[in-house]
């Protein structure tokens, strides 16, 4: 299997590199990488092992990539204006698609291009930074759940083959059914975690919990995300508020993503994580008032309307 690995940000330079170090053809795709990896290789400072892959295969386009048999989405939501000029290069009649990305509405983008029973979903739990092209610090977790964007015997089959080859790869994984599932799942921690962040200026998490009455406004966030959940047949466990908490606990100074992308200038992924699953809410009927509040406050933030 050929893999090439779309935006080779800290995500997809983890991954790829735990999937080229397990001996998988990978391909890394990304401008501002390019040079850094061609010369320098690849690095990864990872609390379950380090990795440095001296040669990496990577291309600054798709064109120059090719077809592939698995293309394993990685950029940021905000970049998908760009996937008409990124993925049909990419594609042959059997390509599937492995997005790695925040939020929902992300696979509906990608079906412009490619069968719908061909999308997958991978929803990654995992802290890890890009502080310098190419240097990679994995902090905590790096779980992945998979799921098939269009729920089916075969399309479950295939999520767990998906999960077994990134289990050999070392990555702790598991599979389900359904995409909305697993998505909910993440959205637990990506709303108020990232959410809160972004909206007190781009702190790290230590930062959030030191501030008064953060941690609860956290909690009741996250216990309205579950309640939607439930309300669109998508239960989660009943300990996931207390452990979702008590992870974040110990991340210690790491910026969520959408907050470093604040502090960086660049755009931030309030329509994935924020604006189309607070439209799911209010589908749903469940009354949001602190999650409602907490994306005004983020809109305030980007000046947005």
């Amino acid at each position: 299997m050929k893999i090439a690995i779309l935006g080779a940000g800290a995500l997809g330079c983890y991954y790829g590199a735990r999937l080229a170090e397990a001996g998988n053809d990978v391909c890394f795709i990304g401008r501002s990488v390019c040079e850094p990896l061609r010369t320098k290789g690849l690095h990864v400072q990872s609390v379950h092992g380090d990795i440095h892959l001296p040669q990496v295969q990577v291309c600054q386009s798709s064109a120059e990539c090719g077809p592939v048999d698995l293309v394993v989405v990685c950029w940021k939501t905000t970049c998908n204006d760009q996937l008409g000029a990124s993925l049909p290069a990419l594609l042959n009649e059997n390509t599937e698609v492995l997005t790695f990305q925040n939020g929902m509405g992300n696979a509906e983008a990608i079906s412009a291009y490619v069968a719908a029973e061909r999308i997958y979903i991978g929803l990654c739990f995992v802290c890890c930074m890009m502080d310098t092209p190419g240097e990679i610090r994995h902090l905590e977790g790096g779980d992945i759940q998979f799921a098939p964007f269009v729920s089916s015997p075969v399309g479950s089959l295939r999520a767990k083959e998906f999960a077994t080859l990134f289990e050999k790869a070392g990555i702790i994984t598991s599979a389900y059914d359904h995409a909305e599932q697993i998505q909910w799942c993440k959205l637990t921690w990506n709303i108020p975690f990232n959410g809160l962040c972004v909206a007190h200026g781009g702190i790290s998490v230590r930062k959030l919990f030191t501030m008064p009455g953060q941690d609860e406004r956290a909690r009741c966030i996250m216990e309205e995300v579950c309640a939607v959940a439930e309300k669109r047949g998508f239960p989660l466990p009943m300990d996931i508020v207390h452990r979702q908490m008590e992870r974040t606990r110990i991340m210690g100074e790491f910026i969520p993503s959408s907050a470093v992308d604040y502090l960086r200038g660049r755009a931030v992924e309030y329509d994935a994580i924020w604006g189309s699953t607070l439209a799911r809410a209010q589908e749903a009927g469940v009354p949001v008032p602190y999650w409602s509040e907490l994306a005004a406050d983020i809109r305030a933030r980007l000046n947005r309307a």
